[in-house]
């Protein structure tokens, strides 16, 4: 197995957090989310298909939202997706919408106000031409509390092809902020076979939900994988 392929880049990240990945398989472009959890909370949680097309996680026990853990996972505008593991989610679909370039609708993002780890929000943007943005906000450091934001633009991806980005990487007990994408490889041929293949690799402990979709399709057969069922 190469260093790169989907598999050995999820070895290295025992508890990833959340994960994005955006690749290109024989059918076209498509993307992947993934949520992990280690809190019995973080674990009570589904993502579902809405009536506006939307990916939203929500909870499954009770209905009191927590914006850290409950938000639109996926949101389309008219000619690009937004995808992202929380709130900025919206804020970026509306600027993109209002005619915003993706690299611009990125830059002014926040990470999570949950210390002491101050999770990164990562978003990814892919537009109708397959052209690609991943972006992570992250905590400058631990003596400066603004958020330092690197976005990505990604350039043409060959079949077999994509970019992975978690919010952590490293141990369970010490994950450590991730901050860029990094390149991976997979045998993927659908955006089915790229969730299916991103949930496998996940710890089967602390995997809480996946999803997989084609960005051309427009959600129209996205696969839903929801650890509580």
């Amino acid at each position: 197995m190469s260093s790169d392929a989907l598999e050995a880049v999820l070895s290295d990240r025992p508890y990833p957090g959340r994960v994005i990945i955006v690749a290109r398989t024989p059918t076209g472009l498509v993307c992947a989310y993934a949520a992990t959890g280690r809190s019995e909370a973080s674990r009570q949680r589904r993502i579902r298909l809405t009536g506006d097309g939307d990916l939203l996680v929500e909870p499954t026990v009770g209905d009191a939202s927590d914006p850290l853990r409950h938000y639109r996972a996926v949101r389309r505008t008219d000619r690009h997706f937004v995808l992202g593991n929380g709130s900025q989610v919206d804020p970026v679909a509306d600027r993109i919408a209002a005619g915003e370039v993706p690299a611009v609708a990125l830059e002014d993002l926040e990470y999570e106000p949950d210390p002491p780890i101050y999770t990164p929000r990562i978003t990814a943007v892919v537009a109708d031409d397959d052209w690609v943005w991943l972006a992570a906000a992250h905590r400058g450091s631990a003596a400066r509390a603004s958020a330092d934001t690197i976005v990505t633009r990604a350039g043409e991806l060959a079949v077999g092809d994509g970019l992975l980005l978690s919010t952590y990487r490293g141990p369970v007990a010490e994950p450590v902020t991730n901050k860029v994408p990094v390149p991976i490889t997979t045998t993927a041929g659908s955006h089915t076979e790229l969730a299916r293949q991103l949930w496998d690799g996940l710890d089967a402990e602390r995997r809480v939900l996946a999803a997989g979709f084609a960005p051309r399709e427009h959600l129209a057969d996205p696969l839903l994988i929801n650890a509580a069922g």
